[in-house]
């Protein structure tokens, strides 16, 4: 336990210099349905051409909607519809930075030693994405599925435009956050191909290897699966 906690110190301090204030966006262009969430806030405002968006802000499209965004250094961003991401996630991070991350996950899954009195903390709070007090068991459902498959969607959108570490990063929490998601090996498909686009071709086979498991029946999945057992035994 001591062991466990001192190592997640150490990746915390790590982490603590990753999340520092990231610059704003831009919107500078938008097709069709597109929304923003500030901070903390749950309601979503309809967004406009010229609005700044700080990293603590959420931008989301619709069906057959686009969004271009503009950072601070003059780099532009396109999200594709139907999907969401935090504008922190914008903010390209470095592979050292992805590894801390990685490594606290792995530290997160180390299993305490049993303990006669275990600690039992209450769910005080909401987040985004949470079925709240009270929803029906249905919609929460089906919440659930929209909610999976539009943060996928901009994790895509990150690996499209090579912000590999980050493509990374966001797939692993939306891989924690949805983990009966049924998207037949999708999430772990991009998952290994960001990898391999860095060269982690240990990590990148693994994540293929799990897209095996998860197949479905459908010409993609099987197109999908061509794919991937090429690419293990190209990084073999």
């Amino acid at each position: 336990m001591l062991r466990k906690n001192q190592l997640f110190a150490f990746i915390l301090i790590g982490l603590t210099q990753v999340v520092s204030a990231a610059p704003a966006a831009k919107i500078i262009s938008i097709s069709g349905e597109v929304k923003i969430r500030r901070g903390v806030e749950e309601a979503w405002h309809p967004a406009a051409v010229g609005v700044m968006l700080e990293e603590i802000d959420t931008i989301l499209t619709g069906e057959a909607s686009t969004v271009v965004l503009e950072n601070q250094d003059g780099t532009s961003f396109r999200l594709g519809s139907f999907a969401i991401l935090d504008i922190a996630d914008l903010r390209k991070i470095t592979e050292r930075e992805l590894f801390l991350y990685l490594m606290s996950q792995k530290v997160n899954q180390i299993p305490n030693r049993q303990e006669k009195t275990r600690l039992r903390i209450g769910n005080v709070s909401v987040l985004h994405g949470e079925p709240k007090a009270g929803q029906a068991p249905g919609q929460s459902n089906n919440e659930e599925s929209q909610n999976w498959r539009q943060e996928t969607n901009g994790a895509k959108a990150l690996y499209e435009q090579h912000y590999y570490p980050n493509a990374i990063m966001k797939l692993h929490k939306v891989l924690a956050k949805y983990p009966n998601a049924e998207d037949c090996g999708e999430r772990h498909f991009y998952l290994g191909k960001a990898f391999e686009a860095l060269n982690k071709s240990g990590q990148a086979i693994d994540a293929y290897k799990a897209v095996l498991e998860k197949l479905c029946e459908n010409d993609l999945s099987k197109q999908r699966a061509d794919e991937v057992r090429q690419a293990i035994e190209r990084l073999k």
